[in-house]
Order: C-alpha cells, then sequence, then structure tokens
C-alpha cells in the first residue's frame, strides 16, 4: 500500500509518495485576483498571469489550522489527478502539525482524514520530530549513526521552534518559540521598500519573490551596513552589496528578476521601459531581525538567544551533545549565511562546542524524515536505542473508529 508523507506548512505543503526522490511543492491558500476577481486554489495561481495585487486566505492562523473549509479546498486539489493521483482509501498517510498543537485542532485533522478522506491509516507528528528521521546522514555524513540528541531548530514562515530531542522523545522543558518567521521577513521587506522606493504594500507575491532571490544573512552586519553606506542599489559606485531587481511586466517575467540574471525574460523585456527596485542595506537588515526581534517591535531574544535558552534548560549531561548536534530546517532557513551567522552566534554564547547542521534542502526536512519512517529506516539497526516503527506509530481507520477521537490523540501523543 502507498505511503504519501503530506508536510502541511502554512505557507507551502510538501507532498510526495515515500517511493519518490522528493516532494512537490504546493502553496498552501486559497488566492484572488485584484483586477479579475478570479479565485486560485494551491497551486493553480501558476497559471495565472494577473499576480499584482493578489489577496491571500491562508488555512492557518498565527501557525495553526484554523479555516478548514480553505484547507480542505486545498487538500482537494492536493489529492486529485492533477496533482498528486491519490486514492486515500488505499493510501497511507504522515502528516505533519504544529507545535504545541491544539487538542480541538488535532481531533478535527483525525476526523477529517479518517471520516472525510477515508485514509486507510494515519501518522500525525509535529515537522521537528519528522525532522530527526535520518538526521544523523545530516549531521554525520554517510559514514556516521543517528545521534542520540538532536536541537531541531526549524524557521518556518510563522514562528521559528527550538525543539530538543533525546532518543527520539521530545524535551517539553527546552522547547522556545521566537515569533518571527518568513511571512513577517516578507512583511518588514514590504514595508521598508514601499517608504524608500515604490510602493509594494499589496504585492506579497513579488516581495516574497524578491526575498527569496536576493535577501541573505550577514555574518557582520555593522560591517557590512557600513560597507553599504551610499549605496542605492546597482547605481553609482558599483558597491559590491547592492543590485537591481526588475519589477516584473506579468507577459514576458511573473514574478521579476535580478538585473543581468533574467536570461530570456531580461531580452524580451530589455526595449521596454522596465521598473526597477533598487536594494542594498535591505538585502541583509531584513533577515537581521531573526536575531534582533526587536527591529519589528517584538520583545524577544532571536534564535540564538532561544537555542542557548533551548540547550541550557535541559540536563547538564545533555547540554554540550545538543550544542553540538544542531540542525536547521524550514524554508527560511534556506537564506544563504543563516547556518554560519547562526553557529558564530551561539558559540559566543555557550562554553560547549557547537555545531549547526543543515540538510541539502531544508525546507524539505521534515518531508524527508517522513519518507525514512515510511521506509522503515528511522534508525540502522546498529542504534543504541530503539525507537517506534512506523507500524507502532500509525493508526488505522478501524483502530480509530474502535477508539474514538479522544484515545487517537493519546495515541500520537506517546510518540512526540
Amino acid at each position: 500500500m502507498p505511503t504519501l508523507i503530506l508536510d502541511n506548512g502554512s505557507f507551502s505543503i510538501k507532498g510526495g509518495y515515500a517511493t519518490d526522490d522528493g516532494p512537490r511543492l504546493i502553496p498552501n491558500f486559497v488566492t484572488r485576483t485584484k483586477r479579475t476577481k478570479r479565485v486560485y486554489v494551491g497551486d493553480l495561481i501558476d497559471t495565472s498571469t494577473d499576480l499584482s495585487g493578489l489577496y491571500y486566505r491562508s488555512p492557518f492562523e498565527r501557525g495553526f489550522l484554523t479555516k478548514w473549509d480553505c484547507q480542505l479546498a486545498v487538500w482537494d486539489r492536493v489529492f486529485s489527478n492533477d496533482v498528486l493521483r491519490c486514492a486515500p482509501a488505499s493510501t497511507d498517510l504522515i502528516v505533519s502539525e504544529p507545535m504545541f498543537n491544539f487538542g480541538q485542532i488535532q481531533r478535527s485533522m483525525d476526523e477529517i482524514v479518517f471520516e472525510e478522506y477515508k485514509f486507510a491509516s494515519l501518522v500525525r507528528a509535529p515537522a521537528t520530530r519528522l525532522a530527526v528521521i535520518g538526521a544523523g546522514q545530516t549531521i554525520y555524513g554517510d559514514s556516521g549513526g543517528e545521534p542520540e540528541c538532536v536541537l531541531v531548530v526549524d524557521v518556518g514562515h510563522s514562528f521559528a521552534y527550538v525543539v530538543p530531542y533525546y532518543r527520539g522523545k521530545q524535551i517539553s522543558k527546552g522547547v522556545r518559540r521566537v515569533d518571527v518567521g518568513g511571512r513577517m521577513l516578507t512583511s518588514y521587506l514590504k514595508e521598508t521598500v514601499s517608504f524608500r522606493y515604490w510602493d509594494m504594500m499589496d504585492e506579497t507575491y513579488i516581495m516574497n519573490a524578491v526575498k527569496e532571490k536576493c535577501c541573505f544573512v550577514s555574518s557582520d552586519f555593522y560591517r557590512d551596513l557600513d560597507a553599504a553606506r551610499g549605496c542605492i542599489g546597482g547605481h553609482g559606485d558599483k558597491n559590491a552589496l547592492g543590485l537591481d531587481y526588475v519589477l516584473p511586466d506579468f507577459t514576458n517575467s511573473k514574478c521579476g528578476y535580478i538585473k543581468g540574471q533574467g536570461g530570456a525574460a531580461e531580452q524580451q523585456m530589455a526595449d521596454a521601459e522596465a521598473q526597477v527596485l533598487p536594494l542594498c542595506n535591505e538585502r541583509f537588515a531584513i533577515p537581521e531581525a531573526l536575531f534582533h526581534p526587536a527591529d519589528v517591535g517584538l520583545e524577544q531574544g532571536g534564535i540564538h538567544q532561544a537555542v542557548v535558552q533551548a540547550a541550557m534548560a535541559c540536563d547538564e549531561s545533555l547540554r554540550g551533545v545538543l550544542m553540538a548536534n544542531i540542525l536547521l530546517v524550514g524554508g527560511t532557513a534556506s537564506l544563504p549565511g543563516l547556518e554560519r551567522r547562526l553557529q558564530s552566534e551561539v558559540q559566543a554564547m555557550s562554553p560547549y562546542r557547537v555545531c549547526v547542521s543543515v540538510p541539502e534542502d531544508p525546507a524539505t526536512g521534515a518531508w524527508q524524515g517522513g519518507r525514512l519512517l515510511a521506509q522503515g529506516q528511522e534508525v540502522p539497526k546498529e542504534a543504541t536505542y530503539s525507537p517506534a516503527t512506523v507500524a507502532e506509530w500509525r493508526l488505522t481507520r478501524a483502530q480509530y473508529q474502535e477508539m474514538g477521537p479522544d484515545r487517537a490523540a493519546a495515541h500520537f501523543m506517546k510518540f512526540i
């Protein structure tokens, strides 16, 4: 029986089968265009040419799944023959959920999975728990086994979570959350460029692309800030930090491109009068909010402080190992320079040796862990502890109907 892994993130769904090499990314929202008022569900937004001023409706609110009508519309699209070709009655499902998910949301998800879609079985777990599975290959390489202690830093769309694990079990007293994620950074970038250059407050789609293509985390913020003094995009003295982002015309380009790197779209738009967005210190000042949330009005410490607090909240015998096994995952973790900066900041605050590891694609770290779980490869045979197998973790539809929603929720809690 095929197993479908669904990393149900608040920005995108990473979905695919255990036999696939990688997941398919589907936007997890319903959008409506400003001009034509057409509605697009999930990946159908890719078929639209009217991407200016989109209205977004997300199933998630403050990181938790609350709008089930919206989520069901996206899932219907994901399971359809046009996307994943899923036949739920003959498919096992592994799905992720937010950290410290509310019991009512958990029961609603279980009920919808088994009663609405009638999946054959279900495994439900936080994305950080799935990311731990197979972490040894990222941390130690092919030659190492699975670590007993892992400190997962999940920098997602809504929040950044720091979660310590010991022998596959979450250490709840060490969990920390920073209320800065990809959505906050995109909004911060929109406000900054709207004040300085063009009014981009309604252009979430475009500015998210600008963030992903242009922004990076500085290893020395004040040095780069001084180097960027007087820089305006790619003009003037051709500062190495400055660049020009060509805004889309929605005919030759849908989300724009960096000037000089546009390929065919740039050649086609060469004769037209393109709008250019100059960028310089915005490229590294925006992601700096991950380390200084006060920049966006939050009275919190940065992710580096959350990492140290999470490790220090655990038993003294585990702290050194946790610091040496920091796993950085999540869509926002793809920002260039974040791994290096996080390691240097944590090392400056910690008496232990710090090592930060990042999967090849941090955005799909949880999905890859779910894939390994489905394949029965959570931990090799020579491991020093015996975690739950997928057969023990899995809850079948018949078991759910016999146990009821409350006992089903308790069943999944045993493995987190």
